[in-house]
This record gives C-alpha cells, sequence and structure tokens, in this order.
C-alpha cells in the first residue's frame, strides 16, 4: 500500500487540476516531497489542507523542492498551414513550455478526430454554400450540441502553384483542364479538395479531364515539391507555399483558416497561453513576415458553446 500520494491522486482529492496542485506547492501552501522525478504528497497534509489546518507558516517555500510537471501537450489533426507549425513552435517557447504532435489529415478528419477526443484541436477552412460562411455550420453538424470553440488563426490566399515563369500562363480554374498540364491534388477530405470537388461540379467538370486528379499529397508543402521537383506542373496551395520555394502563384481565392477544441480544453493553461500568442505582436508580426495571410481576424472568437 502506498504512504504517499501522486499528484495526479492528490489533485483529484482536492478537485483541481495537476497545473494548480503543483502552482499550491510551488507557493509553499502545500508540502510535498520527491521520489526520483516524481511528486510525492502526504495524505495527513492533504488532509489538514482540505480542513484549513494548514497554513503557509507550517512550510518554507524555500525548502519545498520545485515541482517538476509534466509538460502539458496539445493533440492537433487537421488541414496544414504553414501558420499552423509556427503557432506550436512560440508555445514550446512559453512561461508553461507546451509540447504537441501535429498530424495533418485535412480538415474533415481533424473535425472527426476532435468529436473522437482522439486531438485536442484542430484546423478548418470549410466552405458552406448554403449559408455562405466557413467553417461553422460543419462544427454544428459534426459536433452537435457539445461545448467547443471556434477562433481564427488566419486568413489566406489559395491558387495555383506552378514553376516560375507560369510555363502554362494559367489565370483562373477554367484553365485546370488544359491539355498537357499535369495536376497534383491534396487529399480526399481536404479543404482544399472539396473547394476543387465544388467547383468542377458547378463547371461540370469530370475529374476525368484532370491529367493526375488521383493523385495526392497532404500538405502544400508537399504540393510546392512536387513541382519545384518537376513532378507536377501545378497544384492548389496557399502562396507562402510556393514562396518559400521560388515558385509562381496565381491567386484564385481567400479563406478563413480556424482553430477549433472542445470546451473542456479552454479551461486549460496551455489554451489560454494559445489565445495570448494568438493576440501578441510577436506571433502576427511573424505571421505577417510569410505572404498571403491576413490577421485581422486573428485572435477573434467566431463560436463559443457552453454547456
Amino acid at each position: 500500500m502506498s504512504l504517499t500520494l501522486t499528484a495526479a491522486e492528490a489533485a483529484k482529492i482536492l478537485k483541481v487540476s495537476k497545473y494548480t496542485l503543483y502552482e499550491l506547492v510551488k507557493r509553499g501552501e502545500i508540502p510535498a516531497h520527491h521520489i526520483g522525478r516524481q511528486l510525492r504528497i502526504d495524505p495527513a497534509v492533504l488532509d489538514n489542507y482540505l480542513r484549513g489546518n494548514l497554513g503557509v507558516t507550517n512550510t518554507t517555500p524555500s525548502t519545498v523542492p520545485a515541482p517538476i510537471p509534466a509538460s502539458p501537450a496539445f493533440r492537433f489533426i487537421g488541414s496544414h498551414d504553414p501558420t499552423v507549425e509556427l503557432l506550436f513552435e512560440f508555445l514550446k517557447h512559453t512561461p508553461l513550455p507546451v509540447e504537441s504532435s501535429l498530424s495533418f489529415r485535412g480538415s474533415m478528419d481533424g473535425l472527426i478526430a476532435l468529436y473522437r477526443e482522439e486531438a485536442d484541436i484542430t484546423g478548418i477552412h470549410l466552405w458552406d454554400d448554403v449559408s455562405r460562411d466557413y467553417n461553422t455550420p460543419f462544427v454544428k453538424h459534426v459536433i452537435p450540441g457539445e461545448p467547443v470553440c471556434l477562433i481564427n488563426l488566419v486568413q489566406r490566399e489559395q491558387g495555383f502553384i506552378v514553376a516560375p515563369g507560369n510555363p502554362f500562363n494559367l489565370r483562373s480554374w477554367e484553365d485546370i483542364t488544359i491539355e498537357g498540364l499535369n495536376f497534383i491534388n491534396r487529399q480526399k477530405g481536404s479543404g482544399t479538395r472539396l473547394r476543387l470537388d465544388a467547383y468542377l461540379r458547378s463547371a461540370k467538370i469530370s475529374p476525368g479531364e484532370i491529367l493526375g486528379y488521383e493523385h495526392e499529397e497532404t500538405t502544400h508543402s508537399g504540393i510546392a515539391c512536387r513541382i519545384a521537383n518537376g513532378q507536377a506542373d501545378v497544384g492548389v496551395g496557399v502562396k507562402a507555399a510556393a514562396q518559400r520555394l521560388g515558385l509562381d502563384f496565381i491567386p484564385l481565392f481567400q479563406e478563413r483558416y480556424d482553430l477549433v477544441c472542445l470546451g473542456k480544453t479552454t479551461k486549460t493553461p496551455a489554451w489560454q497561453q494559445l489565445i495570448t500568442i494568438l493576440k501578441s505582436p510577436g506571433f502576427i508580426q511573424a505571421i505577417n513576415q510569410l505572404h498571403g495571410y491576413d490577421t485581422s481576424l486573428t485572435g477573434k472568437i467566431f463560436l463559443d458553446v457552453k454547456k
């Protein structure tokens, strides 16, 4: 039988998060010690604290070893954008560093992963022809009735990424069926693929008329690399990906790229740090160093459903 409590066990008894518990220990309000790298608390000490019998005079903060909390972490599954990678790089260098795992599977897969709680955050850019709005209708459809937050990361330009000099002289969507033009597509479920398919339906163009339609990449950077390597002539992606590899870019449309998380994630210190970064001059300036982005809505909440 254990004679001491772990941080998780003590936090559960106090009905607080582990991060709140670490802060109480750090301030000297709850005495604790370490076994290796693990924080341990005497059950009697915790009982006294709950009864209000433990004051700051019972312990000296300087005598309590600073706790070593596990780093908070975000699991991101969603649509790719270079500013997502930039955001999570900023999060690594906050007062409470946030580790992350990034998986770029597309907007729809990201929403489904969030619904299944396989992800903490997703990123989406889904256009709804009926409401003439981005993202909100899809969130309400995939995650109905759940506490959820939808906040803008950036507005961005998407268009054709082509070789320098635009050899096929592409100008608009209509040029996508030019004979001999080798296309590279995004994966099924990505917002970019859905936007392309919506155009093809409206223009009554069969995917079979597009050379390379069945060839897929999962990121804008992958699209740009294929074109830079001469493996394709054109793909749809963001301007920043084209600019990074010295390729040309023909704008087609502007869209809103938003972050989505469940309500419980908004209550974590890591989420609060993310919000602070979105509104910080340093992060805004870093985005503005890239090409094809508009930060006028960055940090704006478009949906905040609470229970």
